[in-house]
């Protein structure tokens, strides 16, 4: 077994029983409940770069079921029209 393999290994069983890891943890830490949250009101709050906000909002929203899509609206940080995200209602 070569690392790479122990360390994909171990990456699906965090996903296959739910726990969450640090940077997933990181992004719904911020969350609050009843509101919504842009990719880049994301990045603001969690100090983490797009690329790995992105990537942990697509596990938390597509794998885990996590998060949910909210209405439209503009992102109050770069104005432009923005699918956000929130927790399941």
């Amino acid at each position: 077994m070569t690392v790479a393999s122990t360390s994909i290994e171990a990456y699906r069983s965090i996903q296959a029983d739910g726990t969450l890891t640090k940077r997933q943890q990181q992004v719904m830490e911020v969350i609050q409940g009843g509101r919504d949250y842009s990719l880049q009101e994301l990045v603001m709050l969690c100090g983490l770069p797009i690329n790995c906000v992105s990537a942990r909002v697509n596990e938390l929203r597509y794998t885990m079921h996590s998060l949910e899509a909210a209405p439209c609206r503009r992102c109050t940080i770069t104005g432009r029209t923005v699918h956000p995200l929130r927790l399941p209602v």
